[in-house]
């Protein structure tokens, strides 16, 4: 039961990097187009936050890799995704007024408004790896398991988004639904407290 609750954590972020992604498409889309300049832009944010947190997340890993760090993480880019309809678009005119070359908005604001979520949804996989890895034979594969179920969760958010969730409702409510989508996230880590405490 454990493993299953880590397991779905690490599927639910995967589907909520590349939901994100696809929604910060259309974010941007009335500022800067939505050209492969601004697909670039945000791509290669993307993944610069998710690189910068797996390597933050196996610190913290290191030091202390519990299903209270691992809520702690979660609650970060829980609550900047699902507040960003409250800034995000004011910082969206913010760089529009003042930084008219597309390629050049495009980039900054994608990392003004991308990178640090990134960061925290990238920290979850090194912290999910520590903690199943129980046998020091066993850390590889954890690690393959946590990428293939997080990739899974990447791929059924790519899908669902584009094919059906940005045509169900407007770009702000499908970041919200994001947002909340890793509050689910958090809520496990508080039923794989309870389970644990119990055995």
């Amino acid at each position: 039961m454990s493993k299953a609750i880590l397991y779905s954590i690490a599927f639910l972020t995967g589907f909520a990097v590349m939901s994100y992604e696809i929604l910060g498409v259309r974010v941007l889309s009335p500022y800067y187009g939505s050209s492969v300049h601004v697909w670039g832009a945000i791509i290669s944010i993307f993944l610069a936050g998710l690189s910068i947190g797996y390597a933050a997340g196996g610190r913290f890993a290191d030091k202390n890799a519990s299903i209270r760090t691992l809520s702690k993480i979660i609650l970060v880019p829980s609550s900047l995704i699902v507040l960003f309809p409250f800034y995000g678009y004011s910082i969206c005119n913010l760089f529009y007024n003042h930084v008219s070359d597309t390629k050049l908005g495009a980039l900054l604001l994608s990392i003004t408004l991308f990178i640090l979520p990134c960061v925290f949804m990238g920290a979850v996989v090194p912290v999910l790896v520590k903690m199943l890895a129980t046998d020091s034979d066993r850390i590889g594969s954890a690690a393959g398991n946590v990428y293939s179920v997080s990739t899974a969760g990447s791929i059924a958010g790519t899908i669902f988004t584009s094919f059906f969730l940005i045509s169900m409702v407007s770009v702000s409510k499908g970041i919200m639904l994001t947002g909340l989508l890793l509050a689910i996230c958090w809520f496990l880590c508080l039923a794989y407290d309870k389970a644990e405490k119990k055995k």
